[in-house]
């Protein structure tokens, strides 16, 4: 920061670092837009009350210590490894080629079942012999997209069906979430004052973080922010949790 005095208004590029179980950095990276960024340092004091003829209730000795160093920040414009930080788990990658499928279900009358299998480009419905294919939106209809047959034909209610055909490729992430207890991150604020035109810069060497308010999959007031808190760590070598520079 500048020596002299200054306003602020920051804007800045928040990168992250997903520290390993252990700790150790796994290299920085953009995975959002930030939107509000809070360090935070609270204080406590510890008093000794006296207790005195003359003095009951009075202050004797005073002491006042730093108790915690807290930071909090929320993002509108996220990828898929913060979505799986606030939900406190892990961005799987589920690439696949295009290819064939078969599965194997009981159907239900007006009940859909999920074949395991998504994105179907062509589905073909048999009986459990695979000798009599049924008709499409007579006998059973598909939800191509989520790979689910719902069947139509009471005939058919609670009879063993063989499903094939083919899937389109498939890529992106998908979120499991609640399998890892603790996220630690470490931060790194590239920061502009367009107040003064200076460069300022916040470092974060460890962060324990964890969501922070709800995150409405269905908003539709604007675009829902995925809001983080969390305690800062001293790490061994270092006499301070952060520093603005």
């Amino acid at each position: 920061m500048q020596s002299a005095q200054q306003g602020m208004i920051l804007g800045g590029d928040l990168y992250f670092d997903f520290l390993t179980a252990a700790g150790v950095s796994t290299g920085f990276e953009l995975v959002g837009n930030a939107t509000k960024l809070i360090p935070k340092v609270e204080t406590e004091t510890l008093d000794a009350k006296l207790n005195g003829k003359y003095t009951l209730g009075q202050i004797g000795k005073s002491f006042t210590r730093i108790s915690d160093a807290t930071i909090s920040f929320s993002l509108n414009i996220y990828d898929p490894k913060i979505v799986a930080a606030y939900f406190m788990g892990s961005a799987v990658d589920i690439t696949a080629a295009s290819g064939t499928y078969t599965a194997t279900i009981t159907g239900i009358l007006n009940k859909w079942v999920p074949i395991g299998h998504n994105d179907l480009t062509t589905c073909t419905v048999k009986d459990e012999t695979d000798t009599t294919t049924y008709i499409a939106n007579t006998d059973y209809e598909v939800n191509t997209s989520m790979g689910m047959i719902r069947v139509l034909s009471s005939a058919i209610d609670g009879d063993t069906l063989h499903i094939s055909g083919d899937k389109a490729a498939a890529s992106g992430f998908k979120i499991t979430g609640a399998t890892s207890p603790v996220i630690n991150v470490g931060l790194y604020l590239d920061g502009k004052n367009y107040v003064e035109g200076n460069e300022v810069k916040l470092r974060v060497w460890q962060a324990q973080i964890r969501a922070d308010g709800d995150f409405d999959l269905l908003a539709q007031g604007g675009f829902p922010e995925l809001a983080f808190s969390g305690k800062m760590i001293t790490p061994a070598g270092k006499s301070w949790p952060f520093e603005l520079i």
